[in-house]
């Protein structure tokens, strides 16, 4: 609404202090006084019902006070005295669209273009009033229209570029709040409607420039720096975010958001304790925000904090089901008693928003894909010192280059010098950095590379970037080994598994056609090194006698429920310890306390420091017996254990990342330590902790196999990988829609290297 303000003058027949009251209202109404204003029109309409100006300004003066369905009727009585009065009709449209009446609200500005068809404020407001119905593509035609009247219109610029993003067209809608900052620069709304643009575009320094310009122009907005602190944060400088999150909990000291965005930085900068207290105010401020509930269970299991814990899986439980999550964290995988139909229904839902871009039909056949080598791609943000560099290096560098020509995509958004980012980018031919480019830009520059096969390695992870997948850069779109679950996006075509971790039954709980490789569906590099030198058990604070059983999985795959059959264990051999890794002295207290409570003494829990790569494998040879988690396994810390030498026992799980373990055990020749109950795997453990034969028998086992086990066959692997690449690819260049199917093995005499 455009605030005229009614003129002082009175008709003819007014009296002399009727006059001066409308006067006196006038002043009130310009000096923000609304409820006085109204109050001293009120006995002028008495006295005199002809008066037009006194109905208008006491329906004014209503609207003003927020009582806008009260201004309806002194509106309507001055429309009767002056019908052509197009600010009146536009009085009443906004009255209308304040009070929830909208489709009336649209009527009155109708009536008042009808009239005075060239005024951009009456098609700006009858825009707004088609926004509030959602009529979005109405909304854009009128917002457009009042641009053209007046090309310097900041406020339809800006309701402009809401309506485009409604219609999920931002780049429009970017042009748009661009055009609201060129006319009004000192508009701060305008600065943080194009942050937030660029952000969900994933142009994030150019949306930490205008937060950056939002808080310069109103240094009070809590918004603005809480918007501030999640780009530095997805940035990878989550010192600076927490600087940016204290300034806006300075202003909005209570605010759920701005709480959860002071805990993940906080989490980063000083680790997940100093999140613990922001979280549980925010939770306790909006208990059924998902995000926050998330993040809450995801700080808890990462410091052992368990009190609480069951209800809050049992919340976490109803949001994944219902498909209200809204976000994800890897810890989700952990709950318990999630099934992997609740996963693919809470990851269908979240993929629904990233899915909704323009360009997201499907790319054709690359030109001369017949007379050229298979173009593969790979899309990471953890081609770096990660588990997935790790793991994949030896792929890369095992490809056939006669067949697949290759590229590497980093979304990674810090400079990396690291031995791992070296390797990759010398296994590749093409080593290309996205981590700058928004969405839409990098999945433009992918798809001018004519990428055939696109394989995402992140997935629903921390600096995933589904946003460019969905825009379907490239004709074949795989989910492959960093998030061990469905994407349930819609543009991802197949995920990479085996007959374990995706058996057929579970076909249903997939959103993407299932590949299964015919070994396993994990990479590993057979050429990482160990350490010659092993340390000894003092050094690492072992005993020097006793049996120790090792899990050096992250702290937040270990449960309650899991953590009860550990120390069953250990009440039943009192010579032995549990080595874990314990990143914060929170978590480590919290486990001595665990255990203390379920009578085993603190001490008895030992806790690793986390080494350099290649010690860190070695110390693995101090161990007796690896206990893997459940429901979320261990993926490439059980194959660090099995390649240092270590036998890991691991009960077979319901959901894709508890079913890992059981997958490399078998790849490795030992599947008889693959349990199907807690009970057997509770027995297991404890025969092979009491019987030093039967488990001395299984490492030489392991020892033996690590030769030839398909597990550590780098070559053959990636020949069952190539196997599975060539025929997505032949289904799509044939016209043929994705479909399952299995990957025929290997002769296993002499042919890995074929």
């Amino acid at each position: 609404m455009s605030k005229s303000k009614p003129h002082p003058s009175t008709p003819t027949r007014t009296t002399a202090s009727a006059a001066e009251r409308f006067a006196r209202a006038v002043e009130r109404f310009n000096a923000g006084q609304a409820a006085e204003a109204a109050a001293l029109c009120e006995p002028i309409v008495q006295a005199q019902p002809g008066h037009a100006q006194a109905w208008q300004l006491l329906g004014m003066s209503r609207i003003v006070d927020g009582r806008p369905a009260d201004a309806l009727q002194p509106l309507r009585q001055a429309l009767a005295l002056q019908p052509r009065n197009t600010q009146l009709l536009c009085l009443l449209g906004t009255a209308c669209s304040q009070s929830g009446q909208a489709q009336d609200a649209v009527a009155w500005f109708d009536q008042a273009l009808a009239i005075e068809p060239g005024s951009a404020d009456i098609w700006y407001d009858r825009g707004n009033a088609l926004h509030a119905l959602r009529q979005h593509d109405a909304a854009l035609a009128s917002f457009t229209q009042a641009v053209r009247i007046a090309p310097r219109h900041a406020h339809a610029w800006l309701n402009r570029g809401h309506a485009l993003l409604a219609l999920h067209r931002p780049d429009e809608a970017i042009a748009s709040f661009e055009r609201a900052t060129d006319a009004d620069p000192r508009q701060p709304r305008a600065w943080l409607a194009l942050g937030e643009a660029l952000e969900h575009a994933r142009r994030l320094p150019d949306a930490l420039a205008c937060y950056e310009k939002a808080v310069a122009l109103d240094a009070d907005n809590a918004d603005g720096w809480l918007k501030f602190g999640s780009v530095l944060q997805q940035l990878g400088r989550p010192d600076l975010a927490l600087d940016r999150f204290r300034q806006a909990a300075r202003r909005a000291p209570h605010s759920p958001q701005v709480l959860l965005g002071l805990a993940q930085a906080l989490a980063k900068v000083e680790g997940p304790a100093a999140a613990l207290a922001p979280l549980q105010q925010a939770h306790a401020a909006d208990p059924a925000n998902p995000a926050i509930t998330l993040w809450l269970v995801d700080a808890m299991l990462k410091t052992s904090h368990w009190a609480g814990l069951p209800e809050l899986f049992d919340e976490v439980l109803r949001m994944l089901r219902s498909g209200a999550a809204g976000t994800v964290t890897i810890s989700t995988l952990a709950h318990p008693d999630a099934s992997a139909e609740d996963l693919l229904t809470s990851n269908r839902a979240l993929a629904i928003a990233e899915s909704q871009v323009p360009g997201a039909s499907v790319p054709p056949t690359p030109r001369n894909a017949a007379g050229r080598r298979l173009r593969l791609a790979y899309l990471s943000s953890d081609l770096r010192t990660h588990a997935v560099s790790h793991l994949m290096a030896g792929v890369f560098e095992a490809h056939d280059r006669s067949r697949f020509e290759t590229f590497a995509f980093s979304t990674w958004p810090q400079a990396d010098g690291s031995p791992e980012r070296r390797r990759v980018q010398a296994a590749v031919e093409h080593f290309i950095d996205l981590h700058a480019l928004g969405d839409g830009e990098a999945a433009r520059l992918i798809a001018r590379h004519q990428i055939n096969i696109l394989i995402d390695l992140n997935g629903l992870t921390s600096h995933g970037r589904p946003g460019i997948l969905a825009r379907r850069p490239a004709p074949v779109q795989v989910q492959y080994l960093g998030y061990p679950g469905t994407s349930g996006m819609p543009q991802i075509d197949y995920i990479l598994g085996d007959r374990w971790v995706t058996p057929s039954e579970q076909a249903h709980a997939f959103s993407e056609h299932i590949v299964r490789l015919p070994e396993s569906f994990q990479a590993n590099d057979d050429a990482r090194a160990i350490a010659p030198d092993t340390p000894s058990r003092t050094e690492l604070g072992l005993p020097e006698h006793g049996f120790v059983f090792c899990c050096l999985n992250n702290s937040y795959k270990i449960n309650p429920r899991m953590f009860d059959r550990w120390m069953k264990l250990l009440r039943a051999l009192p010579q032995a310890v549990l080595w874990l890794l314990g990143d914060s002295e929170t978590a480590r207290q919290n486990l001595r306390a665990e255990a203390q409570a379920r009578g085993v003494e603190p001490e008895r829990l030992v806790f690793a420091q986390r080494r350099p790569y290649a010690q860190y494998l070695a110390q693995y040879r101090q161990a007796d017996l690896f206990l893997d988690t459940l429901p979320f396994n261990g993926g490439t810390t059980v194959s660090d254990a099995l390649w240092a030498g270590l036998p890991v026992l691991t009960q077979l799980g319901h959901t894709f990342a508890g079913r890992m373990a059981a997958s490399l055990l078998d790849a490795v020749g030992l599947p008889e330590l693959i349990t199907r109950s807690a009970d057997e795997y509770e027995a297991l453990a404890l025969r092979l902790a009491r019987e030093p034969d039967a488990l001395g028998a299984l490492r030489q086992r392991l020892a033996a196999n690590l030769a030839t086990a398909p597990l550590f066959d780098t070559r053959r692997f990636t020949r069952h990988l190539e196997r599975a690449l060539e025929h997505m690819a032949a289904r799509h260049a044939q016209g043929l829609p994705p479909e399952s199917f299995d990957v025929a093995d290997l002769p296993p005499a002499g042919a890995a290297a074929a």
